[in-house]
């Protein structure tokens, strides 16, 4: 019996042997290192002279050059996948992708293919036949979030309606610990976080983004087939304890997700299409220009739903508003009739719901008091209608470039700027966060030409005004951050903090507490002051009227600064006029973006 098994090992171990021999020969054939899902799969990346580097580190590749060398980590796949050990079983369901992608490419033995059951049925109960393409609002208060986020999910056809959250949503993001400030922002930027992916419950990242950050959410279903969907699936799994440096300008969520996609659909090139920023708002355009998405649907955040109630409460409901939020209490507004005490809970139910996640702890005993006594008013408000924002997909591109002519005193100058993100206060803000302003790298020359010479009169590193409105039951700051040069590279840092309101639709005024460093790199010359800024924004055109009182920390001077804008969109060209008058230095400009 002994010797029946020992010949049987020693006859089978030369077919296995050759089995792999075979396969290895195949490649070699074919040349399927140079073959582009293949590419797609280990996240090459073309560098000068025509090398490859993956960004991947961690247990992914199997060559110990297999970052650097597509047809190596081939090889190896190959020798390991079709082993005679137990060790190439467990390794074809690790790799299930490559192991898809071999059973395609090879003339492979139907017995050198290891069964996965554990995996082929967890599979069967994610059930993922469709992919939708997720796009998060901006969050101007978070530096990670700034331009928004992009996230997939892996729908099953049987979750219906409200079951979609039941779904898997599949998220690409830094892993940064507890960071924070400005250690979080610089580390960001320069690569110093690890990325990976996750699969969560779609309803989690629901709760996330539009419950606790008040982030509008946008879904588009990808048009990709139940097979491509399911080989993403495997790719993803074979992905598990891998990792690459996390940056927030380029090597982002959505270069990453990008990259994902084209491992499907490997006759894609999207990812290429981005070279220093990706902005998850362009990679969402990116996939509709390529006829990748179909349909549109947004689900409103929280916020949205409070500030539509809030906004719909007249002076004395926004006060019964205060008092039954801090009593909890249905009687503290007992004076009002029916209709407006219905107005006053289901506001109150709905700045309740928010409270809960902001402050990570529940209400029950209060909203059942509320839900009760809105209960028993009867049927007295019509369902809230919420007013949908204009598509992210009809929204402004990021980068932009201005020309323009003017005059600086008595001085004449043509104006040449280029922008590369995101937008200021003239610009369209829909499906942006509103009446705020995010620039970054903004390169501002001026030909005078009385002097005939060109200077590059400003750059802006970093510049952003973020408002949020104050109301009856909370005070958000507003703050400005201003980084960069002004004529001669003379640096200068500006911040500011204060607070908004909105007293009409569609309006905004802020006032700042200002200081103002400028020539930074000489002697630092610190102003002090104030500012005060009128914004508003309708269909076809927007407008902004600022002034400003600084005070020297230094010499003692002081002045005023007034500023003014107007403009509107012809077609896909944006038309403005911009007025600023600085310590009785008057400046106007108009200036065609586009």
């Amino acid at each position: 019996m002994v010797l029946k098994l020992v010949l049987s090992f020693l006859l089978a171990a030369p077919v296995l042997a050759w089995g792999r021999s075979s396969y290895l020969s195949q490649v070699q054939d074919q040349k399927l290192w140079e073959d582009p899902q293949w590419i797609k799969l280990g996240h090459y990346r073309k560098k000068w002279f025509g090398a490859y580097q993956s960004p991947l580190q961690g247990n992914f590749f199997i060559s110990p050059h297999g970052d650097t060398d597509p047809k190596a980590e081939l090889l190896a796949t190959v020798n390991l996948l079709f082993g005679q050990d137990e060790t190439s079983k467990k390794s074809q369901c690790r790799y299930l992708a490559r192991m898809s992608w071999l059973k395609k490419r090879l003339d492979i033995d139907p017995q050198d293919i290891a069964p996965c059951p554990e995996r082929d049925q967890w599979k069967k109960q994610l059930g993922a036949q469709e992919l939708y393409i997720i796009f998060a609002s901006s969050d101007l208060n978070s530096a990670g979030s700034s331009f928004g986020h992009t996230f997939l999910r892996a729908h099953n056809p049987q979750n219906t309606k409200e079951k979609e959250l039941l779904d898997y949503g599949i998220n690409y993001a830094a892993i940064t610990g507890d960071d924070g400030g400005a250690l979080y922002a610089l580390k960001g930027l320069f690569g110093f976080y690890p990325g990976a992916y996750s699969m969560l419950p779609y309803y989690q990242k629901i709760r996330e983004y539009t419950n606790m950050e008040g982030r509008n959410i946008w879904e588009y279903r990808l048009n990709f087939s139940p097979a491509e969907v399911e080989f993403l699936i495997d790719h993803l799994l074979e992905l598990d304890g891998s990792y690459a440096p996390y940056y927030f300008a380029d090597d982002n969520c959505s270069q990453q997700i990008l990259e994902l996609l084209e491992v499907a659909k490997p006759q894609l090139d999207l990812a290429s299409s981005f070279h220093d920023f990706t902005i998850p708002l362009d990679t969402v355009k990116v996939l509709n220009q390529h006829h990748l998405l179909s349909g549109e649907k947004m689900r409103p955040s929280l916020q949205s739903e409070w500030r539509a109630r809030y906004t719909a409460l007249n002076a004395q409901e926004k006060k019964a508003l205060k008092k039954v939020l801090k009593s909890t209490e249905p009687s503290a507004i007992a004076d009002l009739d029916k209709k407006a005490q219905a107005e006053v809970l289901e506001a109150s139910l709905s700045y309740l719901a928010i409270k809960e996640y902001r402050e990570q702890k529940e209400c029950k005993e209060e909203k059942y008091r509320l839900s009760v006594a809105r209960a028993q008013l009867g049927a007295q408000t019509a369902p809230l209608q919420l007013e949908i924002p204009p598509s992210p997909l009809t929204s402004h591109d990021s980068q932009a470039f201005y020309l323009g002519y003017g005059k600086n005193d008595d001085f004449e100058f043509y104006r040449f700027k280029y922008r590369r993100a995101f937008h200021d206060l003239l610009s369209d803000d829909s499906s942006l966060s509103p009446f705020s302003h995010l620039e970054v790298l903004s390169f501002d020359f001026r030909y005078f030409t009385e002097k005939q010479n060109l200077d590059l009169y400003r750059f802006i590193l970093l510049k952003i005004i973020s408002t949020a409105p104050v109301n009856i039951l909370d005070t958000p700051v507003s703050w400005k951050l201003d980084i960069g040069t002004e004529p001669r590279l003379s640096p200068f840092i500006n911040i500011g903090a204060g607070l908004s309101f909105d007293f009409f639709r569609d309006t905004r005024f802020t006032v700042l507490a200002l200081s103002e460093n400028y020539e930074l790199a000489d002697t630092a010359q610190p102003y002090l002051g104030g500012e005060a800024l009128f914004m508003t924004k309708h269909s076809g055109w927007r407008a902004f009227i600022g002034g400003k009182y600084l005070s020297s920390t230094t010499d003692g001077h002081h002045f005023p600064e007034y500023n003014a804008g107007l403009s509107t969109n012809i077609s896909t060209v944006e038309i403005r006029g911009e007025y600023r008058q600085r310590d009785d230095v008057p400046e106007w400009m108009l200036s065609v973006v586009f």
